[in-house]
């Protein structure tokens, strides 16, 4: 059992590793690729830096039982893998929503758009986190909106995956990598799935030393996939 204990973490060392090197030749390629309107959407989001709020608050986050540990529930590598509505593939993102229920609308998303029956229902884990951080671009605020060009409309209404899928990055991913590149570590932004319900997006790797993203109830959350029996 130790020698397919260590086997399983040499694996993820190994995968985790090639996917590191996958991301940093996406963003490279991205930075060389891209177009005058993203390169000044790019800086004028800079310059609202120094718009940027904090947050102080729990968010509810959502996973599938593989990711649902505390190894892997605040990474972002699922997003950085796949890519999501504000982030594109090679920029780890972690998802969470400001309430239960617009965070349980936000997991279950794909289900109901594909239209799949209840007895596909596969289990799921949710969890509370405290954060704290000092940096994040208010995508609530209308003004912040006008200032880079789009609408509400323009941003919850995107088919990103469609977009990603034909090889292009969407809007909403090139607001979300140029925060990033930014330093903004988060986005706050209307759910597209509940537009009264709000959603935060942290950059894990954009965070500062004073910022802190904290599981609640961490010790009770499942073991890591290499740990199961």
């Amino acid at each position: 059992m130790l020698y397919i204990h260590t086997r399983l973490q040499e694996k993820q060392l190994i995968s985790d590793c090639v996917f590191w090197a996958e991301s940093q030749i996406q963003k490279k390629e991205m930075a060389k690729s891209d177009p005058p309107e993203v390169v000044e959407l790019f800086e004028i989001i800079e310059s609202l830096m120094p718009t940027a709020i904090s947050f102080n608050d729990v968010i509810v986050r959502s996973a599938g039982t593989k990711y649902a540990n505390e190894d892997d529930f605040l990474t972002g590598n699922g997003a950085a893998r796949l890519g999501g509505r504000w982030n594109p593939k090679g920029i780890n993102a972690v998802y969470g929503s400001t309430d239960i229920l617009t965070a349980t609308f936000e997991a279950y998303q794909g289900f109901i758009d594909a239209g799949f029956s209840l007895s596909s229902l596969k289990p799921r884990v949710t969890a509370g986190a405290n954060v704290s951080l000092e940096s994040v671009f208010d995508l609530t605020d209308g003004a912040i909106r006008r200032s880079i060009g789009f609408s509400l409309d323009d941003l919850l209404d995107e088919d990103w995956h469609a977009i990603q899928m034909s090889g292009d990055e969407s809007w909403t991913q090139a607001i979300g990598r140029g925060c990033f590149e930014s330093g903004f570590e988060g986005i706050l932004v209307a759910s597209a799935r509940k537009r009264d319900g709000t959603n935060l997006i942290v950059f894990p790797d954009s965070m500062d030393a004073g910022s802190s993203f904290k599981i609640l109830g961490a010790s009770e959350l499942p073991p890591h996939p290499a740990n199961w029996p």
